[in-house]
């Protein structure tokens, strides 16, 4: 069996480290937040914070999609990592429903029909949450199993939150915080093209050498 492939480490230590940095931050003034009477001002920093702390544990969490090893350090990391997201996802949530919905459904369901023109489309964050919050307890309570389940499963969890981070923090956000989340997916974009093109050149070294193997025999 070839050897299995290792996470990309180095892009995500070094995101790590600025996820935890700001998130902590972000999480601190998210949590304070929830101490002041409910309002509905969308427009509250700490709304935008723990948004942003959100897509940054997504990202950086991405590169367990191409984990193989369980004792792999930086697989461990990016876990926690990516645990500590989906935490801000569910802080981010609270918030928005305390400073912008006053804690109303209605309110919320009339808020995402406003901003994206379909307003069951809340049911689509709370499926969002649903679905990261399983990825993350599958990842800490079985993860030999994580590691191995079918790629098409890893791609599709990925593929759906991926979809709704991309559309909030880009398709539909605005300002700077647009800017940085497009950044992000940049870079993204570049672990996952690293990977790619490094596991094709395993394959193809490997094919080469099982082609030498048989020409010996």
């Amino acid at each position: 069996m070839a050897e299995a492939e290792r996470v990309q480490s180095h892009p995500a230590r070094d995101t790590g480290a600025i996820v935890v940095m700001f998130s902590v931050l972000a999480a601190t003034n998210g949590v304070l937040s929830l101490l002041d009477p409910a309002q509905m001002n969308p427009q509250h920093p700490a709304i935008q914070e723990t948004a942003i702390g959100t897509v940054m544990g997504w990202i950086t969490g991405f590169p367990l999609v191409f984990a193989r090893r369980r004792a792999e350090p930086a697989t461990i990391f990016v876990r926690a990592i990516y645990t500590w997201g989906c935490a801000m996802c569910v802080l981010h949530i609270a918030v928005a429903f305390h400073l912008a919905h006053g804690w109303s459904h209605e309110v919320a369901w009339e808020h995402t029909r406003e901003v994206g023109g379909y307003g069951n489309g809340i049911f689509v964050n709370y499926v969002f949450a649903l679905v990261w919050f399983g990825d993350v307890v599958w990842a800490w309570v079985a993860f030999d199993s994580y590691l191995s389940r079918p790629r098409w499963i890893a791609w599709a969890v990925y593929g759906f939150t991926g979809f709704v981070v991309f559309n909030a923090s880009v398709v539909f956000n605005t300002g700077f915080t647009r800017a940085v989340c497009a950044l992000l997916f940049v870079a993204l974009a570049r672990i996952a093209w690293n990977d790619w093109r490094t596991r094709g050149h395993s394959q193809q070294e490997a094919r080469s050498e099982d082609q030498g193997d048989s020409e010996a025999q």
